[in-house]
């Protein structure tokens, strides 16, 4: 498991409300709603060639949990767009790739430490400004994962991810504890990933990107019942419809992983990675499989060709 750091992003700028600051200045109140109650809603895009791939999905993604959270104003597109060129001016990425772009929304500044959405307000009652952060970093493809021909290795987690019973989980919130905590079990395990089923026992997701599984050449992914739908995983599904690939989202048992002939995580730092062993489970022939390698491909042809 890759895990590099650049030293370029010491001293890396951020964008906060609507201020240019280095990284080692930026912050925001205490009494931030994100702060104090998790109300911060996030996604985060890939600077290729100069282009934010795939923006407007991302941007969709974060309208969505705004919405759903019931915040009184909702930024237009621009409000991001415009805080994304400033801050990639102010850090000379321009027209750069391999750069990794957290865009970040909290509804503002409360009046009190409540959970209620009627404490985000100004001292004279009006509603609080939102808060947009944007924090650009540089980071290759390669500095998460083993991007190599042999894979990566995974474990299934203990810990389960909760479904809409609970909450929207289609909200891509700042409340990641599930996750957290299996991705401290992968670290512990010494693996890529932490693969997480929902209350059925039915894969959900790994612990910081969606999975698939292959077999006899058709790609199954997991429902997103448990989790936000996800910006790679629908390019993913789109690439696979474009070059007649069967490809399915269904319920995959453990069963299935185990027996599957290639398994894959896909997120937005790596685009499709293999993994060639879950727990004490060799998969398949215990290398990257076919149908993961072409979609590698696919993929980073898709980032490099949108315009």
């Amino acid at each position: 498991m890759a895990k590099k750091g650049d030293e370029r992003n010491k001293d890396i700028f951020a964008i906060v409300d609507d201020e240019i600051v280095p990284r080692s200045k930026a912050s925001v109140p205490l009494w931030d709603s994100g702060f104090l109650h998790g109300k911060q809603i996030w996604s985060s895009p890939r600077l290729v060639n100069g282009k934010v791939f795939r923006l407007q999905d991302h941007l969709n993604k974060i309208r969505h949990g705004i919405e759903a959270m019931n915040c009184s104003i909702v930024p237009e597109d621009e409000v991001y767009i415009d805080a994304i060129r400033k801050v990639l001016d102010a850090n000379q990425m321009r027209g750069a790739s391999g750069v990794h772009i957290r865009i970040i929304y909290t509804p503002g500044t409360q009046v009190t430490a409540s959970m209620n959405m009627k404490a985000v307000v100004n001292w004279d009652g009006t509603p609080s400004k939102p808060r947009i952060i944007i924090m650009p970093e540089w980071r290759e493809i390669g500095s998460v994962y083993d991007t190599t021909a042999k894979g990566e290795h995974a474990i299934v987690s203990k810990y389960r991810r909760p479904s809409a019973v609970f909450a929207d989980q289609q909200i891509h919130s700042n409340n990641q504890i599930h996750s957290s905590l299996a991705c401290d079990e992968a670290c512990r395990a010494n693996v890529a990933a932490a693969l997480m089923l929902d209350g059925d026992g039915y894969l959900a997701e790994a612990h910081a990107s969606h999975m698939a599984i292959v077999k006899d050449g058709v790609f199954y992914t997991p429902f997103v019942r448990c989790c936000p739908p996800g910006v790679t995983r629908k390019v993913l599904l789109e690439v696979c419809e474009n070059d007649n690939i069967e490809a399915h989202e269904d319920d995959i048992n453990l069963e299935r992983l185990y027996g599957a002939d290639e398994v894959m995580i896909m997120g937005t730092m790596s685009g499709p990675i293999g993994i060639t062993q879950v727990d004490d489970k060799v998969i398949g022939n215990g290398e990257v499989g076919p149908v993961t390698t072409r979609l590698k491909k696919l993929y980073m042809d898709s980032m490099n060709d949108e315009r």
